[in-house]
């Protein structure tokens, strides 16, 4: 069978089968291709669970894996809580935060058979060699099983230590100031700008001193620190904080029951899909960055969609690297575009 309809880490992944087989295997971070079907379809695994942060990937996925009994797949941050699975073969595919990838396998050991493998595939410019000796820390059986089509498959087994996982401890605490508000902000493991404000956002909340009433959505909402911002002024406001990442959403939730605001909702979207209504202000640290690529085309979709999705009269406000050339898709959604500032290399747009 070929398999080139697959992913290169999906490839490499079956080019070592006879390693891999398994009874119960866990594919977690992985791409949006037909890997799963394959392993089943092949005989290198009974079952098949998924576990993506990625809304993208799961809408994606998920019509062709309900499909097949054998497939179960899982769109959150985290394996949930009251799983009592055990699995003996897991498939980790890697991702760009190391943080992340240290905090799923805190995840992963707790739900390892006894002689069950961990198997860490990723492409060599995300930095997969590195992760020989990293593995390390956590198996002492580690391993280079692979290196094909610029990617790399590594195997752990034999964790050094099994300890409960409490997912929630993985939550960094950070305070952020602006002007006179001081905001408890919380995030994930691999959230944009984990346990810190990053510049741009510091430079849009700077431009936020008034904020309309109405309905609010802030689009690639990350940890929820500008819904936080907006809503520290204007409480009584509904504000809809949306993500393609099961962590952010994880970590808006929190950052705004923490702070007592009551009246918000998260969604996750790709782009826009699974957005409903119209707002009266959108704003927006939009995202462009997959993994270790460039990703611009949800962040153009969403800005060509942005007027329709406003009330007469709304606003969107956006801060983006000053070097990205969003300026004119706002132009030709909206007839206008005004830069409120530039500094930092960073650049505020707002239309109205």
């Amino acid at each position: 069978m070929g398999f080139d309809s697959l992913a290169n880490t999906s490839q490499l992944v079956m080019r070592n089968a006879q390693w891999l087989e398994s009874d119960t295997m866990l594919l977690v971070g992985m791409p949006a291709d037909n890997l799963a079907s394959t392993l089943i379809e092949e005989g290198v695994a009974s079952t098949v669970t998924g576990l993506t942060r990625d809304y993208a990937v799961y809408r994606r996925l998920k019509t062709s894996w309900e499909r097949q009994n054998q497939l179960n797949l899982t769109f959150a941050p985290v394996l949930s809580v009251e799983t009592e699975q055990r699995f003996d073969g897991v498939i980790l595919f890697l991702q760009k935060s190391k943080p992340l990838m240290d905090y799923w396998l805190k995840m992963l050991v707790p739900v390892l058979t006894e002689d069950a493998c961990v198997w860490l595939v990723g492409e060599n410019g995300e930095g997969i060699k590195s992760w020989r000796k990293r593995l390390k820390n956590t198996f002492a059986s580690v391993r280079n099983l692979d290196n094909a089509r610029h990617c790399g498959l590594l195997e752990g087994a034999s964790p050094e230590s099994v300890e409960a996982f409490d997912w929630q401890k993985g939550f960094s605490e950070f305070e952020v100031s602006v002007q006179t508000k001081k905001l408890g902000i919380s995030s994930l493991p691999g959230v944009f700008s984990h346990g810190r404000l990053d510049v741009g956002t510091e430079v849009l909340l700077e431009t936020l001193d008034r904020v309309p009433a109405g309905k609010i959505m802030d689009f690639g909402c990350g940890a929820g620190v500008i819904s936080a911002y907006l809503a520290a002024q204007a409480p009584d406001n509904h504000y809809t904080l949306v993500d393609c990442d099961a962590l952010a959403l994880a970590s808006s939730e929190r950052t705004m029951e923490q702070l007592g605001i009551k009246q918000f909702q998260t969604i996750a979207s790709d782009g826009l899909s699974d957005v409903k209504g119209t707002f009266d202000l959108i704003v927006s640290n939009p995202p462009f960055h997959q993994g270790v690529k460039t990703h611009y085309a949800v962040t153009e979709q969403f800005l060509a969609e942005s007027a329709q999705r406003l009330n007469k009269g709304g606003e969107l406000r956006i801060v983006a690297n000053s070097f990205l050339r969003y300026e004119p898709i706002i132009m030709k959604a909206f007839g206008h575009c005004k830069t409120l500032v530039t500094r930092n290399g960073f650049s505020i747009y707002q239309a109205i």
